[in-house]
């Protein structure tokens, strides 16, 4: 693959974790504020990655929300493949 392909796949990959982490929380019932609260990042941060304009999180901001959620992070890389 070429850089610009790279690019683009790693960044249809990003916006797949986040909406899934977007719903998983949506239907469990969780609030931004808890979520932000639970994983010690701001409202800012969670609202920035859920509506995908952020490009720049990192593997630590998903484990640290996978456990404020409540789940394996395996669990989401499986669901988005």
């Amino acid at each position: 693959m070429r850089t610009k392909e790279i690019q683009e796949h790693n960044k249809e990959r990003l916006h797949a974790i986040t909406t899934f982490l977007r719903e998983y929380r949506l239907g469990n019932g969780y609030t931004q504020n808890e979520i932000s609260d639970s994983a010690n990042l701001s409202r800012n941060t969670v609202v920035r990655m859920e509506s995908c304009r952020s490009e720049n999180i990192t593997l630590l901001t998903i484990f640290d929300l996978c456990d404020a959620l409540e789940i394996d992070v395996n669990q989401v890389f499986l669901e988005i493949q």
